[in-house]
């Protein structure tokens, strides 16, 4: 059993998919608790083999709409790093679960419907893919109120979506909405219910998982290498990770059948 250690993120696994859900309020908000959740969360995924996706999603209707305005007692484990001053915390807790999220291997897609703005859109771009129901309504309004993302939201959207549409997002702080992050390709589909995103997630945890994995160290690994290295580096990947399902994808070929991956 997965157990968050607050009532503001759920956790359920079954069938292999691992949905963790924002659920504080009215609008989900993402405090420290939640944040400090979520990293312990991935981290416990990354090394279960029962777990074929993880799934990042709401409550009633809503995404997230980001950060708290009260974040929360600040995490022990990070109380030497406190810096002081009139700026703020630093957004080390925020930093952390990103980074546990962004280096899970395994699949990992964020649902997003009603809001899905601030830290949250942050947490859904280090995600693998994104579906947006039709009343998604995705962006970052910080820039509005005066404050700046430094939580590696600059690095990740103009890789997913080209430089012209991130400083769009980043800098005019607007709010889109699912058709539109859909034709920039901010999010990979609009799905029409809850159920049909559910559905797609089950798709994807009956996959070869572990062949997701070796392509997505790949993937993330080279993002700024020249090409040369990039080859090395994919020939060290497949050197150092075996997928045993590779066997069970040509015997079911050979049987002419649909194949039962394992995820190993």
């Amino acid at each position: 059993m997965y157990e968050s250690p607050t009532d503001r993120l759920t956790t359920r696994l079954s069938g292999g998919r691992l949905t963790v859900g924002f659920d504080h309020g009215d609008e989900n908000r993402i405090d420290y608790a939640v944040l400090e959740a979520l990293t312990s969360v991935c981290r416990r995924a990354a090394d279960d083999p029962e777990v074929r996706v993880l799934a990042l999603t709401g409550a009633r209707g809503t995404f997230s709409a980001g950060a708290a305005p009260d974040m929360g007692p600040w995490p022990e484990r990070f109380g030497h790093r406190r810096p002081e001053g009139s700026h703020g915390s630093a957004p080390l807790p925020e930093q952390d679960a990103l980074r546990a999220l962004r280096s899970l291997m395994k699949p990992t897609v964020a649902v997003l419907e009603g809001a899905a703005s601030g830290l949250a859109l942050d947490l859904a771009c280090v995600c693998d893919l994104r579906l947006a129901l039709p009343d998604a309504r995705i962006g970052d309004p910080r820039v509005s109120n005066g404050t700046a993302a430094s939580t590696g939201i600059a690095y990740v959207l103009p890789r997913l979506i080209g430089q012209s549409q991130a400083m769009r997002i980043l800098l005019l702080g607007e709010t889109l909405d699912a058709a539109e992050a859909l034709r920039i390709r901010l999010v990979h589909r609009i799905v029409d219910t809850v159920e049909e995103a559910e559905a797609a997630i089950a798709t994807i945890a009956d996959m070869p998982t572990r062949a997701w994995e070796v392509h997505k160290m790949q993937v993330l690994g080279q993002l700024d290498l020249d090409f040369e290295s990039a080859m090395v580096h994919s020939l060290g990947i497949r050197q150092t990770h075996v997928i045993e399902d590779r066997i069970e994808g040509v015997q079911a070929w050979r049987e002419r059948r649909e194949p039962r991956f394992t995820g190993r």
